[in-house]
């Protein structure tokens, strides 16, 4: 009777030994995107006013619209098959940031994904197969490669020179990032192709009609220091799209899946300008 009894708790203790484990891998991530974040903050701090102006397109947009810790957690996640890392307003800067502040990142998470492949437990390895799935840890291999062929869409001119970030063991990650982004054969990507690689969950007005309904959507985001304070004192940009009005189910459903980003301590709320449509009812 006491051997099963033995072998029972053995059983309980490699369980909760695993727990621990994903546990501890989940606590290492969102330090390491802490330290993107902190990365990214110090980096935009140091720009020259010049260069903030250029970053800022002529101060149409505010700087904290260009951290990219938001895109990285939820590409880690599996929210989104990559997320494009760009500065519109001057490429010029981006191989700096790029390798000042992306690729230390990416190096660190790197390490975690190469040691979950050690939490092979049936949980973990049925995650890992789930392409659909936000949970976490999982093994992955990110990378950041940048966009050399004259690549161009219907709202960007040249995607030259722009960088994507995706992960090399989730199948339906490379696999698009491969065939729309990097093959130096395709010079045009249309943006229904963009917006389910990008995984946004509404489309861009083709006529003039839908252009009176367009509906600006963020996900705003703020970081918790691991002793539980904000690291900042507002909500950032982590993500914006736009959708049609007609669309806005599908962004309660989308939002869902994203507020998974709570397991590394990013907090989220969605604002939507519905102005444009206030407007045209009262007209």
């Amino acid at each position: 009777m006491q051997s099963p009894s033995r072998n029972t708790n053995g059983n309980n203790s490699n369980s909760s030994s695993s727990a621990v484990s994903e546990q501890d891998t989940i606590r290492r991530t969102a330090r390491v995107l802490r330290q993107l974040y902190q990365r990214e903050t110090h980096w935009l701090s140091t720009r020259t006013s010049d260069q903030s102006l250029l970053l800022s397109q002529q101060d149409q947009l505010s700087l904290n619209e260009q951290l990219h810790y938001g895109e990285v957690a939820f590409v880690l996640l599996r929210l989104k098959p990559c997320a494009i890392i760009d500065f519109a307003g001057d490429r010029a800067q981006l191989a700096d940031y790029i390798s000042t502040v992306i690729e230390p990142t990416i190096r660190d998470l790197n390490a975690l994904g190469a040691a979950a492949k050690s939490l092979a437990t049936p949980d973990v390895q049925s995650r890992a197969a789930d392409s659909n799935s936000a949970w976490y840890p999982r093994p992955f291999q990110l990378t950041c490669t940048r966009i050399n062929g004259q690549l161009a869409s219907p709202e960007v001119a040249s995607w030259t020179g722009a960088f994507v970030l995706y992960d090399e063991m989730w199948t339906e990650s490379a696999d698009w990032v491969k065939a729309n982004l990097l093959d130096p054969l395709s010079t045009t990507v249309s943006e229904d192709t963009l917006a389910r690689g990008l995984d946004y969950p509404g489309s861009l007005p083709t006529n003039n009609e839908d252009m009176l309904t367009i509906v600006p959507v963020s996900y705003l985001g703020r970081m918790k220091s691991e002793s539980g304070e904000w690291m900042s004192d507002r909500w950032e940009c982590l993500t914006s799209f736009v959708v049609l009005h007609h669309q806005l189910h599908q962004v309660a459903l989308h939002r869902i899946r994203y507020e998974a980003v709570k397991m590394f301590d990013i907090e989220m709320q969605v604002t939507m300008d519905t102005s444009l449509i206030e407007n045209l009812q009262m007209d």
